[in-house]
């Protein structure tokens, strides 16, 4: 039944709009400066799209076009056949423009002589810059024409509907044509920009729904004729995947906008709220649907079903409103008159992209006038209703402030002493509130005593055993004699899992130590000797080799806290250190300042991982195999940082050979 209006509507169309006398020849005149080549065309339908000009040239079935092109949505190659007639006298620049700007390939071939060539490709598959003519819609130079008869040969394939009018144009006046448009352009949608501006203000202030629908319906209307139009690719050299996706999606947002702003002018939420509210949620999923269809890139195949529900609901909104102003719906009236020029234009402009209608200026411009016209009229419409809607809200609020000043002074009363109260009640509400921030202050300060006591418990009761299994490991292995050498590798290993194991204790309590909030170093005088001693034996004999440069033997300093910096040094180098070659520290003084030096040989480090080597946790690719947890070098800074000092890798000319450089300074009493 849908196929049979819109094929009688079409039937009436054509016999109302003036037809154009069929003629073989178009013949270009010496003082002619445009002309359309409706009733001059011939078209032929390439199914497959591979067939070459000559083939298509001499084809059998050519079909005379007695208008413009009007396929509808088509995946074959339609080819266009025109011939010219150029007299002498009339052999100038000539323009050949095609009216559709959303076409994807168009190539136009001239028959010269004895063969074809092509003299122009454009579309939108193409980059704007490789356009032969800069317009927003395919153009193309035709060259001098030599003879008095010329062929041209026009192919054009889109996945968009095939819609176009063919125009020859004389140059200049082409380009007084093109100059004309834009400034019609910028009229037109000056237009559109003032009203969406305008509502933009008006909606902001009054948070109207009708009006944010409205404006909604507007900019996407707007956006979808600029991209229909060829304005924004012209632009802004849009690609032709992004610019159909948001011209499809565009459109498919519009359907259930315009639709629910169509039952509101109707005023259908009053009348059928439950169908109203059904209605646009099977309208809003459809159009999921579609602009899914239409993101993956199937443009044709939702496009057809979006414009063929949008026909159908068309007539169906028009029979209610009619059925509704027989009843004397008032809203059924204005609807008629604001909607119905509209409905007529966006019909026309369906039926030509559907292939019902013919391309001629009536239908190209058809759903433009009833835009604007609609637009115009719905809205004064909204704002005349917002306006008596908010009449009527202030008289209703006035009646309203009427009977509240009355009850207003008799609660007032009321209320002071309801005030004084609950001010009384926050009063005491407060000083309880504060007596609970202080036994929580009080509870939170205990806690952290208590948690610093336990840390301290710890670090003795793990560094005790420690101590002992390491003792007794290094014991065992010296009086091993003439043992077998697997018990001697057990001994090795149980020391070496017990230094690994206090060091990491060490690591941990000590950064928890630093962390607490009131953690102060406890200063001592310290025997250097002594302390470097003993971080010798904690590794294998002979690997750390000492340099003692200071004149004395004391250093006033926190003596653990001084251990775990320089075992952590040690213990970094020797990791990195060949086995073959020992790892050196050397102790002398700098000025004011004792400096201790670990150099060891081993693989340069990059200057990638120089700047974090300091970072809590950060381990380097070379340390990626090897036991540790990141905690060394961070605990090294902090603690040269808390005794007043610094740590930092020098920077030397051997690359073989790494050096950690740690200054403390010397304290009263600490200078020897």
């Amino acid at each position: 039944m849908p196929s049979i209006l819109l094929r009688l509507l079409s039937l009436w169309c054509c016999l109302c709009l003036p037809l154009e006398a069929l003629a073989d020849v178009l013949r270009l005149e010496s003082g002619m400066h445009s002309s359309g080549t409706s009733g001059y065309l011939e078209r032929f339908d390439d199914a497959g799209g591979r067939m070459s000009v000559m083939d298509v040239d001499d084809a059998s079935g050519w079909q005379p076009l007695p208008h413009g092109l009007s396929a509808g949505f088509s995946l074959a190659a339609i080819w266009l056949r025109l011939d010219l007639q150029v007299p002498p006298d009339a052999r100038r620049n000539w323009v050949l423009s095609l009216s559709n700007a959303l076409l994807d390939d168009v190539q136009v071939y001239l028959h010269d002589g004895d063969r074809w060539r092509l003299i122009g490709h454009s579309g939108e598959n193409l980059p704007r810059a490789l356009w032969p003519v800069d317009n927003r819609s395919p153009a193309f130079h035709l060259p001098p024409l030599g003879l008095d008869e010329q062929r041209l040969m026009v192919r054009l394939q889109s996945k968009n509907a095939l819609a176009v009018r063919l125009d020859i144009w004389e140059q200049q006046a082409f380009n007084d044509h093109s100059r004309r448009e834009a400034l019609l352009f910028g009229i037109y949608f000056g237009f559109y920009l003032l009203l969406i501006c305008s509502f933009a203000v008006f909606w902001r202030l009054t948070s109207a729904r009708d009006s944010g629908l409205f404006l909604i319906y507007v900019i996407t209307g707007v956006f979808s004729e600029t991209l229909t139009l060829g304005l924004i690719q012209q632009a802004t050299g849009l690609p032709v995947w992004l610019s159909d996706r948001l011209l499809g999606v565009g459109i498919i947002i519009g359907l259930p906008v315009g639709l629910l702003l169509a039952m509101r002018q109707l005023e259908l939420e009053t009348l059928y709220p439950l169908a109203v509210r059904r209605v646009f949620r099977v309208c809003s999923l459809f159009a999921a649907v579609m602009g899914g269809w239409i993101i993956l890139g199937h443009y044709g195949w939702a496009m057809v079903p979006t414009q063929t529900i949008a026909l159908l609901a068309i007539p169906c909104l028009v029979l209610l409103a009619i059925v509704l102003c027989v009843r004397g719906h008032e809203s059924a009236r204005f609807f008629l008159l604001a909607f119905g020029v509209f409905y007529i234009g966006i019909i026309m402009g369906f039926m030509r992209n559907l292939g019902y209608l013919p391309v001629n200026t009536w239908t190209e411009h058809a759903s433009s006038v009833g835009a604007m016209w609609y637009m115009a009229l719905v809205s004064l419409r909204i704002v005349a209703r917002y306006h008596r809607q908010r009449r009527e809200h202030e008289r209703a609020q006035g009646m309203l402030l009427a009977e509240l000043a009355q009850q207003h002074s008799q609660r007032l009363e009321q209320q002071v002493m309801q005030r004084t109260s609950e001010l009384r009640e926050e009063i005491g509400r407060r000083e309880r509130l504060e007596q609970e921030l202080r036994n929580a202050l009080s509870l939170e300060r205990k806690v952290r005593e208590e948690q610093r006591d336990f840390v301290a418990m710890v670090s003795h009761e793990f560094r005790t055993p420690l101590a002992i299994i390491s003792t007794t490991a290094q014991r065992l292995g010296g009086t091993l004699g003439r043992m077998e050498q697997r018990n001697l590798e057990r001994c090795q290993h149980i020391r070496k899992a017990s230094q690994r194991l206090m060091a990491l204790v060490d690591d941990y309590l000590s950064d928890e130590r630093m962390t607490a909030t009131q953690a102060e170093p406890r200063l001592a005088s310290c025997d250097l000797p002594s302390l470097l001693g003993g971080l010798q034996d904690e590794f294998a004999a002979g690997r750390i080799q000492l340099d003692y440069r200071l004149a004395g033997s004391d250093l006033y300093c926190d003596s653990g806290l001084l251990r775990i910096a320089l075992r952590n040094l040690l213990a970094n180098a020797d990791r990195h250190a060949p086995e073959h070659e020992p790892v050196w520290l050397e102790v002398d003084a700098d000025g004011d300042c004792v400096r201790f030096r670990v150099i060891n040989g081993g693989g340069a480090i990059s200057e990638e991982e120089r700047d974090r080597l300091f970072q809590k946790y950060f381990r380097g690719q070379a340390a990626q195999l090897s036991p540790g947890a990141g905690l060394g070098l961070y605990l090294v800074r902090r603690i040269a940082r808390l005794l007043g000092g610094n740590v930092q890798q020098e920077r030397n000319d051997d690359a073989e050979r790494v050096c950690f450089c740690l200054t403390l300074p010397l304290q009263d009493g600490g200078e020897g």
